[in-house]
């Protein structure tokens, strides 16, 4: 019999590359629970194996925890179950990404399944990984493209020659007339639930939704609008014009931005993000009303000002713009910059605001600025500071900017804070 210690110990290693490609800090652990047959004529599909299961789901809700169980299935004498569980302090994350977060772990399963039916103990595979994310993401394409397809019998991802998902990242890539492909597009099952701002006469004469329609697909892009929530009209087979969809009616939008990345929505709640066919996530950030909580700790002073708003704005910005960003806020930002003045772009004092530190944050290095959001330099040089502290998994943006962090924190009693954006999406507040 297969020893259940060796196989979690495989199993937890799969579980933590996959996740780790998700978002920091997702995945807790994996467990596999066991229980023995009343009979040898019990099936997977008996009513036991129910009770059974809702039982184990009973007792991981009392507990609090976030997670997911397998379908049962049968080893000898007993019925098994998979049960992933998330870490308690990413709930917003999960929430957010629930869709695909559940698509992963469910190929997660299939695959962990398959390995313990084979009695396999040493399954580690380094690349599983990959296949499994790919897997999962197929798998939410395949399903827009079944929702959405016009033809019931036939669907875009099930056929040979076609990928829904290729097709929307090669139109990532393309230009038209030296710009960048920004814009959307609309999936959904019927053009009746459409407002169409020009809506093609027959629109079977401008082809499928195809690999071999992207030129056309990118021209079309330019009348989009996603500020006004106009984009493409299409049911992943046909496209029938340019337009809205109509209030209460389903859909499935792709909105494009600049740097070949992508984000598919349900309903007008993100699912997932890509860039250059790789998975791009953004922690939820705080809500406003939690930030100045956050904030008015650090700055007494302020607490539920306008300047605390004004920050939350900017840094909300910082985090849609999307470019590796280090804020620093320091209430004595002025007299601080003299410190770095040969390691950054001095200026003279200005506030910023949601407009102009996007211009900011495109520039490599801090953005120094104080409490009422009067910035002093941009461009700082953070590196160089040995502290003893260190992430081996992070880059050297969130490392310089740690060190900074706990070197200030334990050599002056000025209260400051660092935001720090990575090129992923995922931002870091210190102080934690």
């Amino acid at each position: 019999m297969i020893s259940a210690e060796l196989f979690l110990m495989q199993a937890d290693k799969v579980c933590s590359e996959v996740f780790e490609h998700l978002s920091e800090n997702l995945y807790s652990r994996v467990e596999l629970k066991t229980f023995d047959k009343n009979s040898e004529a019990d099936k997977v599909n008996t009513f036991t194996v129910l009770i059974q299961r809702e039982q184990l789901i009973s007792e991981y809700e009392k507990s609090g925890e976030k997670f997911l169980i397998s379908e049962a299935f049968e080893n000898e004498s007993q019925f098994c179950f998979f049960v992933i569980i998330f870490n308690k302090e990413q709930k917003k994350n999960i929430e957010k990404y629930f869709t695909l977060y559940e698509k992963v772990v469910n190929q997660i399963f299939e695959y962990l399944i398959e390995e313990y039916k084979k009695e396999n103990t040493y399954f580690y595979n380094s690349t599983a990984n990959f296949i499994i994310i790919r897997a999962a993401l197929d798998n939410l394409v395949t399903e827009i493209s079944k929702k959405c397809c016009s033809n019931n019998d036939f669907s875009l991802y099930d056929n040979i020659n076609f990928s829904l998902k290729g097709i929307i990242n090669e139109l990532s890539f393309l230009t038209y007339e030296k710009n960048s492909t920004q814009g959307l597009i609309y999936f959904t099952s019927s053009p009746d639930n459409a407002d169409f701002q020009f809506e093609f006469n027959n629109y079977e004469d401008y082809g499928k939704f195809d690999s071999k329609n992207l030129k056309l697909l990118r021209k079309l892009l330019e009348l989009t609008n996603k500020k006004n929530d106009i984009g493409i009209i299409s049911d992943t087979n046909n496209i029938y014009g340019i337009g809205s969809i109509k209030e209460g009616r389903d859909f499935y939008s792709v909105s494009f931005d600049d740097d070949q990345k992508w984000t598919v929505f349900e309903n007008g709640t993100e699912l997932v993000t890509l860039r250059n066919n790789s998975l791009v996530f953004e922690n939820s950030f705080l809500t406003k009303k939690e930030f100045i909580s956050y904030a008015s700790k650090i700055f007494p002073e302020k607490s539920e000002t306008e300047e605390l708003s004004n920050i939350y704005g900017i840094l909300k910005s910082i985090i849609k713009q999307g470019k590796g960003t280090i804020l620093v806020i320091r209430k004595d930002a002025r007299d601080f910059i003299k410190k770095y003045q040969d390691l950054c772009i001095e200026i003279k004092p200005v506030k910023l605001d949601e407009k102009n530190v996007e211009k900011l944050s495109s520039i490599d290095g801090a953005i120094i600025m104080d409490e009422n959001c009067i910035c002093y330099g941009f461009g700082a040089v953070l590196d160089g500071l040995d502290t003893g502290f260190g992430n081996r998994a992070r880059g050297s943006r969130y490392n310089s900017s740690e060190r900074f962090y706990v070197h200030y924190r334990n050599n002056d009693d000025t209260n400051f804070m660092v935001f720090i954006l990575s090129d992923d999406g995922n931002y870091n507040l210190f102080p934690e």
